[in-house]
């Protein structure tokens, strides 16, 4: 019998005390061999530590001297990894106990490939289910996919499809296109990373439910997102690689679908500026929002956002109003717990809120 290649399980860790107990327990619970799993600790202020400590060498743990940040303490992971792949999993997700012989599996059936990923469960803070992911129609199949057919459906979709903790990517990837950009990108790297790799070769999304991915309150990716009122970095990635050759391979209806995506995001900028009484900005931000372009896409909520643009154009003209500003600050900027919708009477606790400290507007 052929000898398995070595899988390197890379786990960046930054006070994960919360969860990473149960993360590593589903991935030392792994079905295949040989695994050699290292937690890159980035600096933990809580407990993280003695908790890596207390697996004794079952779990390689390197503690970062100042904090690094998600991907360049993922890069100096993969720097030191020794395995024929490298897997980057995160501290506080769960993964089914076949995750590495699945991903593995799918390597040796097709060599070429640079990079696997799979399907995720959505689970919150108490790994209560709330969602699942739904693949489009054209990644379905468990099959290769071409750089063309990645980069249209990241225009057509944004990046609903791939999983950056189901990652597992091939070394001689890694080492022949380096390693995330993390000093461009910060923490939306992982986009540009998928890009690359898909230029290098093949990538492939099994259609199992392989990891139950964790979304909870003060997550970096909730971090970034709340009341942000800068572009997506989605779009400087996108545009950074259709500038230097991806265009040619682009489809019309997918552009069309990208620039809807923009408008979106342009016109939650302008809820976000609203919510903050920053009502120059949201003017500014408003101009760059036209309905014609939203109308051409079928991947974005046309009539919704439609509606949202006109209601935005009336009150951008008035002076700030703190009804609406709470209504939108309930609908987009609060977390929800255990799949349940803010209401009213939330609208009206976060009015009283403001009685005493009401949104000020930033100076520009």
């Amino acid at each position: 019998m052929s000898k398995q290649p070595l899988v390197s399980v890379v786990i960046p860790a930054f006070n994960a005390a919360a969860f990473v107990r149960q993360s590593l327990d589903s991935i030392l619970g792994q079905t295949y061999s040989p695994i050699e799993i290292l937690v890159m600790d980035d600096a933990s202020t809580d407990e993280t530590g003695q908790i890596l400590e207390s697996y004794g060498p079952a779990v390689r743990h390197v503690r970062q001297p100042r904090n690094r940040g998600i991907y360049d303490n993922v890069n100096d992971g993969i720097a030191l990894a020794r395995g024929e792949y490298i897997a980057t999993y995160h501290a506080d997700d769960i993964y089914e106990r076949v995750i590495v012989e699945r991903q593995v599996d799918c390597f040796l059936r097709h060599p070429e490939l640079g990079a696997v990923f799979c399907l995720d469960i959505l689970v919150d803070a108490g790994n209560r289910e709330y969602g699942r992911m739904r693949l489009p129609l054209e990644l379905r199949g468990s099959r290769p996919l071409d750089y063309a057919l990645v980069l249209n459906a990241l225009l057509r979709y944004k990046n609903r499809f791939l999983v950056c903790p189901s990652a597992m990517v091939s070394t001689a990837i890694h080492r022949r296109i380096g390693v995330y950009r993390q000093d461009l990108w910060r923490n939306s790297s992982d986009i540009d990373m998928w890009l690359r790799i898909a230029q290098a070769g093949p990538i492939a999304i099994l259609e199992e439910y392989l990891m139950r991915y964790r979304h909870f309150e003060g997550q970096s990716s909730q971090r970034y997102h709340r009341l942000r009122t800068e572009a997506e970095r989605y779009f400087a990635i996108m545009d950074w690689h259709l500038e230097r050759g991806a265009r040619r391979l682009a489809h019309p209806e997918a552009l069309a679908d990208y620039e809807a995506h923009r408008a979106e995001d342009w016109l939650l900028i302008v809820v976000r500026q609203y919510i903050g009484r920053e009502m120059s900005a949201a003017r500014e931000s408003l101009s760059r929002v036209h309905l014609a372009v939203i109308l051409r896409s079928r991947q974005v909520e046309r009539w919704r956002l439609g509606a949202l643009l006109l209601l935005m154009r009336c009150l951008c003209r008035l002076p700030w109003l703190a009804w609406p500003a709470a209504a939108f600050y309930c609908r987009w900027q609060t977390p929800r717990s255990g799949g349940r919708r803010n209401g009213l009477g939330d609208v009206f606790a976060v009015l009283r809120e403001w009685r005493t400290n009401p949104p000020q507007a930033r100076p520009r």
